[in-house]
Parts: structure tokens; C-alpha cells; sequence
């Protein structure tokens, strides 16, 4: 174990940021996308065991795949809104020390 000390670098916590904001803009897209490959999958399931008689129920399946991609947009949606809140805080912590090591120096 190393005995001296690790010192502050706000060019770490910067790039921690970039990469929260660089996962929250592409989680919203592979999340809906994979919402909707569930939903499309669940979809033919029903359509396999049901085996509709008539061709309007084949819409069941668009409809499961689209509730499906809204679904995964949605929680998509939420979980980049977690990765952009924690990458504020890292902002804010980061400025709170610049105004507090202005103010001591």
C-alpha cells in the first residue's frame, strides 16, 4: 500500500461527468429499442397461442410491440434522468470546492 496521499483532480470528476451524460443520451435509444424487440417477441408468442382466425388480430402484435418500445422508452427515460442527477452532483461538489478554496485563499 502506497503511503502518499492521492491529491484533488477536477479534470477526474469532469470526465466521470462526460461519461454519465455520454450513457444517458444512448440508454433512452438500446432501451427502447429493447422494448420493443420484447414487445415484438411477446407479441408472437400471443399470436403463436392464440392463432387468430382473423387477419385484424394480427394488430395485437404491433400493439404489444409498440406498448413494449413505449415501455422501454420510458424506463429508459428514467434511468438516464439518474445518470444526468448523479453527474450534477459531482458538478456541484466540484464547484462548491472551487468557491470554498477561493474563499480561503
Amino acid at each position: 500500500m502506497s503511503k502518499n496521499p492521492i491529491n484533488y483532480d477536477p479534470t477526474i470528476i469532469q470526465e466521470a461527468v462526460n461519461r454519465l451524460y455520454s450513457a444517458a443520451s444512448s440508454i433512452i435509444l438500446t432501451s427502447t429499442f429493447f422494448g420493443l424487440i420484447i414487445g415484438a417477441v411477446l407479441g408472437w408468442v400471443i399470436i403463436y397461442f392464440v392463432k387468430p382466425v382473423h387477419p385484424e388480430h394480427s394488430i395485437i402484435y404491433l400493439i404489444i410491440a409498440v406498448l413494449g418500445g413505449i415501455f422501454g422508452y420510458a424506463s429508459g427515460r428514467d434511468r438516464a434522468f439518474r445518470l444526468k442527477l448523479e453527474a450534477q452532483k459531482a458538478l456541484c461538489q466540484v464547484q462548491i470546492e472551487k468557491n470554498t478554496r477561493a474563499k480561503n485563499n
